[in-house]
């Protein structure tokens, strides 16, 4: 079965799920650097509000031999197991007022995401582009988030540079930055190799540090906060090289004769290939911060 035959026939067959008066829909989304996938949405009759269900990875449990019908078995039991740990009220969506004090942004590459971009408000800055989404409370100590797309700036009746501004003030109050050594990440951890242990701390350079923000998701993003870079480069007193390590953090290092360049961009490329998920990839760029022009350059 062909994967758009899969979802079809899912579509139709999981429709018990919703029971009466519910109805069940396939929401086709663009997520980061163009990956599309398929989402199931299972709505019950007075809900307004359900987990959305991927079929990507049960497609390739399907084409690995699993049973159909034990598939859809799965499926309703990953929805009634989610579908009411979303418990944000929805109607916070419908007014700008009720939502632009959770407004914040993140950074992502902007040529892998030039479909995506048609869709949604963003900014250009460099080879990235500055998106906004929403954080949305949820129960349990957890929290949602929504993507800001074109439309609903239609609807609040507002510009992008009222959701910019925005986010500007909300990002670095709501997802605070953090700034670590890579060696203080590795204290402590080791590895056998030939049978004596070694620690790995012993293995990454002084100099480097990873920024990212509280949660470690989009942390990339804090390279744009005000006077976290300048505040960083002047306590070390150099300006500074960044690595786009992966969409959720950088990493930083002094500009000094050991690093060169070309090398770093060399190493950021390898690791992108090998060791980051392609959604989460950022960039192939080295990016430099001048801490008395206080500005980011490619």
């Amino acid at each position: 079965m062909e994967y758009k035959d899969f979802v079809e026939y899912i579509k139709e067959n999981a429709a018990y799920i919703a029971g009466e008066g519910g109805k069940i829909t396939i929401n086709h989304v663009i997520k980061n650097n163009g990956r599309e996938m398929d989402g199931l949405v299972i709505m019950e009759k007075d809900r307004d509000i359900a987990p959305t269900i991927y079929l990507d990875s049960f497609y390739e449990m399907y084409i690995q031999g699993e049973n159909i019908k034990k598939i859809i078995r799965q499926i309703e039991t990953i929805y009634r197991e989610n579908r009411d740990n979303i418990t944000f009220d929805v109607n916070i969506l419908k007014n700008f007022d009720t939502i632009k004090d959770k407004i914040v942004y993140k950074i992502v590459n902007y040529k892998s995401n030039e479909k995506l971009l048609e869709q949604v408000p963003h900014k250009r800055i460099l080879d990235l582009a500055v998106v906004f989404y929403c954080l949305l409370d949820n129960c349990g100590g957890k929290s949602a988030t929504a993507l800001i797309y074109n439309n609903n700036l239609k609807n609040w009746n507002v510009t992008i540079d009222d959701v910019y501004k925005a986010a500007l003030k909300n990002t670095p109050d709501l997802l605070h930055s953090r700034i670590s050594s890579m060696s203080a990440l590795f204290d402590k951890c080791g590895v056998s190799v030939d049978g004596k242990e070694v620690d790995l701390k012993d293995y990454v350079p002084s100099d480097m540090y990873v920024l990212t923000n509280e949660t470690k998701i989009n942390g990339a993003a804090c390279i744009l906060y005000d006077n976290v870079l300048y505040d960083f480069a002047q306590k070390l007193g150099k300006d500074l090289y960044i690595l786009p390590s992966s969409i959720h953090e950088v990493i930083l290092l002094p500009k000094l004769p050991i690093f060169e360049k070309n090398e770093l961009v060399n190493m950021v490329r390898e690791v992108n290939t090998e060791g980051v998920a392609a959604d989460e990839i950022l960039s192939d760029n080295v990016y430099e911060y001048n801490r008395n022009e206080r500005l980011i350059t490619m």
